[in-house]
């Protein structure tokens, strides 16, 4: 249990005036799920420890410490090795709240975010494959990944022009999923991306490669103090 405790801050419900994240910044992300004033305020000050996969950010403040150390909650923790052969790397963070102006609005964005990265590797004949998936949740904004495609195969051809021969099949993919959750009632954006590419030389019946993407990990947990 969180030690009682009453702070002014500075009139605006934090410790400190909230940094504002410049409007240039912000023109090319899109808003989803951005928290109110009082669920900023509840992340901000009662952020207990956050856990994803193997990694854990359990910082030993109470509360009341925001009040001479704004900072006294933010930090980091790691897990894992997202490199091929390995079962990813989870990471956790806690910032400090930011404030930003989006078409004349004001709207909020928590410092708490979580990530995770794997890949797979496969060896196929003449060639290989890559799959990756990365996972992140975030507060208020995200930015549309700009290399996006359906999944496609196409033939490999060898030889000079009118005498190509069908030497194999290379694959590519690059899919991303927006959606709104909510962790410890603070509300979150989860951004999955997933990227493959595969090459196989195997002649005119080669098969065009397919991806084999590293499992999404379960939803992360987040616990705030509570008095």
């Amino acid at each position: 249990m969180a030690e009682s405790f009453e702070t002014l801050g500075a009139g605006n419900g934090f410790s400190s005036c909230l940094e504002k994240i410049p409007a240039i910044q912000v023109l090319n992300q899109e808003l989803l799920n951005p928290p109110s004033l009082e669920e900023t305020m509840n992340a901000y000050w009662n952020f207990d420890s956050a856990t994803f996969g193997g990694a854990t950010f359990n910082p030993s403040n109470q509360p009341k410490d925001l009040i001479c150390n704004e900072s006294a909650n933010v930090g980091n923790a790691a897990d894992g090795d997202s490199r091929p052969g390995y079962p990813g790397e989870f990471t956790v963070t806690n910032s400090l709240p930011t404030i930003f102006f989006k078409d004349g609005v004001k709207y909020y964005k928590h410092g708490i975010s979580m990530s995770f990265s794997a890949t797979n590797d496969a060896a196929l004949v003449g060639g290989g494959s890559s799959s990756s998936t990365f996972v992140t949740y975030s507060s208020s904004l995200y930015v549309v990944d700009q290399y996006l495609s359906p999944y496609s195969c196409v033939d490999e051809t060898f030889g000079p022009p009118g005498e190509e021969e069908v030497i194999g099949k290379s694959a590519s993919e690059r899919t991303q999923t927006i959606s709104s959750v909510t962790i410890g009632g603070i509300p979150f954006i989860k951004n999955v991306i997933k990227s493959f590419g595969g090459l196989a030389y195997n002649g005119p019946g080669t098969s065009c490669p397919s991806p084999n993407y590293p499992a999404e990990p379960s939803t992360p947990t987040l616990t705030l103090h509570t008095y």
